[in-house]
């Protein structure tokens, strides 16, 4: 019989992921993380209610102009799922919201840039307008099956967060706060110490 080394186990193993999921990863992800939280805590405290649907209206301009926004802006999607649900909650459509979750990130200049350099401009070109066309006819998709089966994404979002308020999701919020800064800290402290060169920034996409 093969013996079993500690870390092949499965207590070994899930002893591993914890380490990468609560250290390595909340490292990478954790500015991300938390300046998404932020701009969505602004949002749904500043925006009011209906505004976004009243000036945007429904159809395919809201998802236009999300995929404008979106495609320049250099947004991670750890961020940007935060800031969606925000959005959504103050009227933006479902199908808006899954255009710049879909384009925003894998669109952006930082990406495009480095795009250039490896595949060319006409390369790149038709990779930027099939992820656009792409993310709207997805779009224009999930917005028929919303009204379709008559679900209200706004009632949906305030109905999970309805249910956020009890002493152990707070307690689990904070204990994630805090992780997250455990994690992201030091590797603030370096970056002070040793600047990052451009390229280096990390992004869970």
């Amino acid at each position: 019989m093969i013996p079993t080394s500690p870390q092949s186990g499965f207590t070994g193993r899930l002893k591993k992921g914890l380490s990468f999921a609560y250290g390595e990863l909340l490292a990478d992800i954790g500015v991300w993380l938390l300046m998404g939280i932020f701009i969505a805590g602004t949002i749904s405290c500043l925006v009011p209610d209906g505004l976004i649907e009243q000036y945007l209206g429904e159809g395919i301009m809201p998802m236009l102009i999300m995929l404008v926004i979106g495609m320049p802006v250099f947004v991670c999607a750890t961020s940007s799922t935060p800031i969606v649900a925000a959005l959504a909650l103050k009227g933006l459509s479902p199908g808006a919201a899954l255009v710049f979750l879909l384009a925003g990130p894998v669109t952006n200049a930082a990406t495009v840039t480095v795009l250039i350099k490896i595949l060319g401009k006409r390369v790149t070109a038709i990779y930027v307008a099939v992820i656009a066309v792409i993310s709207l006819l997805l779009g224009v998709s999930v917005n028929y099956l919303y009204g379709l089966f008559n679900i209200s994404v706004t009632g949906w979002v305030q109905g999970v967060a309805s249910e956020e308020h009890g002493i152990f999701a707070m307690a689990m919020s904070a204990l994630l706060v805090i992780l997250t800064l455990k994690s992201v800290l030091p590797g603030l402290k370096n970056k002070h110490r040793h600047p990052a060169k451009p390229g280096d920034a990390k992004c869970c996409h």
